[in-house]
This record gives structure tokens, sequence and C-alpha cells, in this order.
């Protein structure tokens, strides 16, 4: 999938990644639609029942994509009004047949800008919907392209939901549109982002009978999500 360079601004690439994975504090705001609608609770969840010396706190920004979020007042300002370890950026245009090139210089903007307040960004590309085996690949290159432009971590959760679809074939990761996440969906998601985000390995989260899943299924979203991390660093090496 090509990406419109017409409309893209000139980043600054040299403004260097800051690992916050270690932070006593993880203070996450989240820019994005109803995909990531769920995320910051599920972090919060996640993150304070298994690191329980740290805290956690959330802030979602929400738009139907990232250029109307961003050209929306006071939104990008709102990096700046705390003190946070990271900044999740979902909602990038993008065509699914692949005719159209939309810009990304507004996900670049949030990036960048992330990166000179010291927060680690972190690029969200979408899940695949039902069906649909190449949609989450694409996804992902897309956002691994904008990240060529303006370093960001990428994190893959096409590649995780395609796994775990294919490993699972029992659990309903939809809604009934096939479009939007299940509670099961979210939780994946979820789990991928702790992973990155804390550093520490989804497959040794602990399991929570709250969640919408049974005690095995967790188990292999957990180590579904530790191997495509390693196969697949959501960070660009330093």
């Amino acid at each position: 999938m090509k990406v419109d360079d017409t409309h893209s601004s000139t980043p600054d690439t040299s403004v260097g990644l800051v690992d916050n994975s270690g932070s006593a504090d993880y203070k996450i705001i989240i820019y994005g639609n109803s995909h990531s609608a769920r995320l910051g609770d599920l972090l919060e969840q996640l993150i304070s029942s298994e690191l329980t010396n740290a805290q956690v706190s959330t802030l979602t920004v929400s738009g139907r994509f990232l250029d109307e979020i961003v050209n929306t007042s006071g939104n990008v300002e709102k990096l700046q009004q705390a003190n946070w370890s990271h900044a999740i950026f979902q909602g990038q245009k993008y065509s699914q047949s692949g005719s159209v090139n939309y810009s990304t210089s507004e996900a670049e903007r949030l990036i960048a800008s992330a990166k000179e307040l010291e927060i680690t960004p972190i690029l969200f590309p979408e899940h695949p919907q039902r069906g649909d085996s190449k949609e989450g690949e694409l996804v992902y290159q897309l956002h691994l392209s904008i990240s060529e432009k303006e370093a960001s971590c990428v994190a893959p959760i096409g590649l995780v939901w395609d796994k775990a679809i294919a490993a699972l074939p029992e659990l309903n990761f939809y809604s009934a549109d096939g479009n939007h996440a299940s509670n099961a969906g979210h939780l994946l998601t979820a789990m991928t982002f702790y992973e990155v985000i804390t550093g520490e390995l989804a497959d040794t989260l602990a399991y929570n009978a709250a969640f919408a899943i049974t005690e095995q299924q967790h188990q292999q979203f957990g180590q579904i999500i530790t191997q495509v991390l390693a196969e697949y660093p959501a960070c660009p090496s330093s």
C-alpha cells in the first residue's frame, strides 16, 4: 500500500524515541475513534492489577480520524497538559481497496510533538475486519511506513489478531457488525499494548475471572502476543 507524500511534512526524524516502559507512573493519552474507546479502561485494569507498585491513568481524545482530531482546536495541545509517559495514535485514514492514498502528515505531526515532550509514541493500526485476511497486514505496513518518516513505535495489532483468529477458531473476536471488536477482541488488543507500554511479557499476565475468555484462552492470548512482539518488535531498536 503506497502512502501519499504530497501533503506530508518533512519531519525531523533525528528526534529519538524515549523508552518510558520502566516508568513508575504510566500516564497514557490515547487519540482515536471507536476502535480505541475501551483501550484506556482495560490498560488501567491490566497494569494496576499486574504492576501493583505502578500508578496508571489514561485520557482518551476522541474523533473519527487523526486528521480531524489534529485539526480540532486544543487536541494537540493536550500532549502538553500532563506529564504523559505514552501516547497512542489510532485513526489513520486508509483505503481498503488501495486505490486512494491519504495524507499521513497529521500522524507524523502527533508523533513529532510527542517526542519533543519525551513521550513514547505508539501507532495503533486497527485489527482486520472479519473475513478479510489481508487487511491487518496492509494496515500494519501502512503504519510502518509512517514510522519510517517519523520514528515511532508501531503495535502489531493486525498480526496478533491474524494469529489469534487462526489459533482460536471457537472464539468470536468481533461485535455483530464484523468491524468492531468483541469483549475478547478488545482484551487481545489491550494485552498487546500492555506489553508494548510496560515491557513486561503478556504471557506472564495473571488471569482474571472477569475476562471474557477462559483461562486457557487467556494463556494462548499471552503466548501469541509475546511471540509476535518478539518477531515484530513494536519499537525501533536504538
